[in-house]
């Protein structure tokens, strides 16, 4: 119990709290606090009514007196949880300290404190020391490239396969995220070959360094599983088929943000289906002929995991299968085992782990 004789009682320190003038109430919160950084608090009544009149207050404290506050308890483990709770939820400069510090603070209060604040919140979590991968889960589905270079440059932040393989769509048009991606030694094997592609020639030779891999080599792999897309309208061996055509048109209608998950549910529909295979394949970033190869061997599944790449609705997934399987593109019921993996390529996959799985499927045919 924090030892308050020859300072205050309770009942005088009740009687300050109520005090109008704000520097009073200011001083009396920030002693308080540097008592209760001394010594743990136990479950006395006292205690109990000390942790409640510093939370009251916090209320009417200046930002100024509730960052004091704040750096004071940052790392204390028996500070006030409801205390330290306001705190991170508090405007960043009050917040920071205890997102970055707090040993009060559980995986369950970091998730939801990003999901129910803003970037400068989720930035101080991503640079937490040894957060897990639940909470990295959390941070990188919001998709925010600032967020995923803290993390990545975080060498304690524990990264799941979904959360590496969003870092690397996204690395695509982020240098910084691509310096950090390339700097960690849990990345993927799976995930280099896109992150090589997406990446400069001086990149390049570094990533083949650190993961040894032959560089010339390398590049062939990455041009046959990453980068095959539709061919290419001024290449001169392309010959004018209706292929091509309909290849021309989806990479127009992307470039002019006009490519959405419904241009692909209509092309189903209307059994155009060289339209749907492009348009799906463009929407989920994978070559059209991965797609094929993927849906040819297994249809259900790698129809699921190329529906949540490209950002089907999985309520309309049934939809999609079914009209599919009338039209005979492929001969396989949505039911049984088939339907729960299907599930389980919407519900354990993000959409960028969901675009990786789909390659790796197509590839093992």
């Amino acid at each position: 119990m924090v030892d308050l004789n020859g300072a205050f009682s309770m009942s005088q320190l009740a009687k300050l709290a109520q005090s109008n003038n704000p520097r009073k109430r200011g001083k009396l919160y920030l002693a308080l606090g540097s008592l209760c950084s001394l010594k743990p608090m136990d479950d006395s009544p006292n205690d109990q009514a000390f942790g409640e009149i510093m939370f009251l207050l916090n209320q009417d404290a200046s930002e100024e007196v509730r960052q004091q506050a704040s750096n004071l308890l940052c790392e204390i483990t028996w500070a006030p949880r409801k205390l330290i709770l306001e705190f991170a939820n508090d405007v960043i400069p009050v917040a920071n300290p205890v997102l970055l510090k707090s040993p009060v603070l559980t995986e369950e209060d970091l998730i939801s404190i990003g999901k129910n604040n803003g970037l400068f919140h989720r930035l101080a979590i991503a640079d937490r020391p040894s957060i897990s991968e639940n909470i990295t889960d959390a941070l990188a589905g919001f998709n925010e490239p600032e967020v995923l270079v803290n993390l990545t440059s975080n060498a304690t932040a524990e990264m799941s396969m979904e959360t590496f393989a969003s870092c690397v769509r996204i690395s695509r048009r982020h240098d910084d995220l691509r310096y950090n991606l390339s700097g960690r030694d849990d990345l993927p094997r799976s995930l280099i070959p896109s992150l090589f592609a997406y990446s400069s020639e001086a990149e390049r030779e570094n990533l083949a360094l650190k993961f040894n891999v032959d560089v010339d080599n390398f590049s062939e792999v990455v041009r046959q599983a990453v980068l095959e897309k539709a061919p290419q309208p001024d290449s001169p061996e392309a010959e004018d088929t209706e292929e091509l055509a309909i290849a021309r048109l989806v990479a127009k209608l992307a470039k002019a943000e006009q490519l959405n998950p419904a241009s692909v549910i209509n092309a189903a529909a209307a059994e155009k289906t060289m339209l749907f295979e492009y348009a799906i394949s463009q929407l989920a970033g994978v070559p059209v002929d991965q797609f094929r190869q993927a849906v040819q061997r297994h249809p259900t599944v790698a129809l699921a995991l190329a529906a949540h790449a490209a950002g089907i609705d999985r309520s309309v997934y049934p939809t999609l299968h079914r009209n599919l399987n009338e039209q005979k593109y492929f001969e396989e019921a949505l039911s049984g085992e088939n339907a729960t993996k299907a599930a389980k390529a919407f519900a354990g996959h993000s959409p960028a782990a969901a675009a990786v799985a789909l390659r790796l499927m197509a590839r093992n045919t």
